[in-house]
């Protein structure tokens, strides 16, 4: 059995709730504004709805790259969305995001197991250093999306 991560991010954006909605739904957009993480985006349009698909080629501060695939299970503008890992993961990533006096909270609840041969092989070891990656990509996301809606 592949083995089995679980990540829970929180990003708290300046921004309106429907602003950062769009944002995140536009996984095409992320080579825009996540650039130390996102490497290459393909696939489907936004707005997200059940059934699109989105692939994802990222790197982060870890000598290895990762491609995924994202396939939309649920949409709920400007709430949730919902969608199932294939590729090197397998598992789901849900965003749920919710409006604050301050902005808007979006938490990514990432459930990769991983398929990956290199990951998968070295995690019995190397775990505390994947999850490091992970938040290093997670930060940045968070700065990045910060900057991106403040320009736009």
């Amino acid at each position: 059995m592949p083995p089995a991560y679980r990540f829970v991010d929180r990003w708290v954006v300046p921004a309106s709730i429907e602003r950062v909605y769009d944002a995140i739904g536009d996984v095409l957009g992320y080579e825009r504004w996540w650039t130390d993480f996102v490497l290459r985006a393909t696939g489907d349009e936004a707005p997200p709805a059940p059934g699109k698909r989105n692939e994802l080629l990222v790197k982060a501060y870890l000598p290895y790259k990762v491609n995924f695939g994202l396939q939309v299970i649920e949409a709920e503008r400007p709430r949730r969305i919902l969608s199932r890992l294939s590729k090197d993961f397998d598992g789901t990533g849900d965003w749920t995001l919710e409006e604050t006096a301050d902005g808007t909270v979006a938490t990514l609840d990432w459930r990769p197991s991983v398929n990956h041969a290199l990951i998968r092989y070295l995690t019995p070891v190397l775990r505390p250093l994947f999850r490091s990656n992970h938040n290093w990509a997670m930060r940045r996301g968070e700065r990045q999306i910060r900057e991106y809606l403040r320009a736009t």
